[in-house]
């Protein structure tokens, strides 16, 4: 059976009696553990009662593969459901997880942790197929999501947020899950109960320079600065950054380009074409941000978006290395950039 994220409180509160599996993947590590331990809360209170919970992982399911079926038809001897956790699944136990949908004896609830999967995925298949199997994919947070997310987790810190800040923090965090908490968390220390933040503290809490620092990335692309792009994503790759959430950092930067280079051709000064994003770039990001709008064409910008777009499904479906997918799709729009700086400088001459 196939579900989504919607679907997640009901899996939660009214579990169908007939679901013996269910399979959280994604490439949003952070996102499916923490779906994952949400819904194994829900058959058991406690994580760590070895009475009632097996922990297991898929390479040592290769291994010993009777250990699967082992922990799902044991019996609870303390009363109760069982549950079982499988952690870093793959294709190659699938068979395993075959028999446990259609055997007898099936007294546990097995929930399934994978990576991004194909949709020619045996796994993938067999979950979405199977009448007692259940997958559920996690892509990461996005669009409204995300931003009730982020009001919820602060606000459950007695923090509030400006709108101009809350848009700041939904165009950097999302693409995974535990970092985007951390972050957040990290906000609400900052802030203490009953403080708003605005704009300007959001920024200089995580903007440029800060702890996500990935404005840098979409900067250099910008303005096609090859060294600079090559030192940004090694510090983003050495800080533990998602390449899905650095290429929608990108893709949201080109689509505010994209914006104001349409109001630069409708013949309006850069200061107006600017004046309607929200949230507004920051004043000491104005003058570079609006040589990048007047760099770029707006075809040549549509252009990159689609190439972000398809980099980002080949980071999450192909199963290629996403920061090869992210820095390969980069580059190429930085060596655009670079050649669209050289005709402008020749033009000038």
């Amino acid at each position: 059976m196939k579900f989504g994220l919607k679907d997640l409180s009901r899996l939660v509160s009214e579990r169908p009696d007939e679901l013996r599996a269910i399979l959280v993947y994604g490439p949003d590590e952070g996102h499916v553990r923490e779906t994952a331990e949400t819904l194994a809360r829900s058959i058991v209170d406690d994580l760590d009662d070895p009475f009632r919970v097996s922990l297991l992982h898929g390479d040592s399911l290769i291994q010993s593969p009777g250990a699967l079926m082992d922990a799902a038809t044991a019996r609870s001897l303390t009363g109760g459901s069982r549950l079982v956790r499988v952690r870093h699944a793959t294709d190659r136990i699938a068979p395993l997880l075959e028999e446990i949908s259609t055997s007898r004896g099936v007294e546990s609830v097995t929930v399934v942790e994978s990576g991004a999967l194909r949709p020619a995925s045996r796994l993938r298949k067999l979950f979405e197929t199977a009448d007692t199997l259940g997958a559920l994919p996690c892509y990461g947070d996005d669009g409204p999501d995300l931003r009730r997310f982020i009001r919820d987790t602060l606000r459950a810190s007695d923090v509030q947020l400006s709108d101009d800040a809350l848009g700041f923090l939904a165009e950097r965090l999302g693409a995974d899950r535990q970092q985007t908490r951390g972050e957040l968390e990290k906000l609400a220390l900052m802030a203490g109960p009953g403080h708003r933040l605005e704009l300007a503290e959001v920024a200089v809490a995580i903007g440029d320079g800060g702890a996500l620092g990935l404005d840098d990335v979409a900067n250099a692309v910008g303005r096609g600065d090859g060294t600079a792009l090559e030192q940004a994503l090694t510090r983003a790759w050495g800080a533990g950054q998602s390449p899905v959430r650095v290429l929608r950092l990108v893709l949201v930067h080109f689509q505010r380009l994209h914006q104001t280079a349409l109001a630069l051709t409708a013949g309006r000064s850069p200061e107006s074409a600017m004046a309607g994003l929200q949230p507004p770039v920051l004043y000491m990001n104005r003058r570079r941000f609006a040589e990048q709008a007047r760099l770029w064409p707006v075809g040549r910008i549509e252009a990159v978006l689609g190439r972000l777009d398809e980099a980002e499904r080949r980071c999450k479906l192909t199963g290629f290395p996403g920061e090869a997918v992210c820095g390969q799709a980069l580059l190429g729009i930085c060596l655009a950039g670079q050649q669209l700086r050289r005709r402008a400088g020749a033009s000038r001459r």
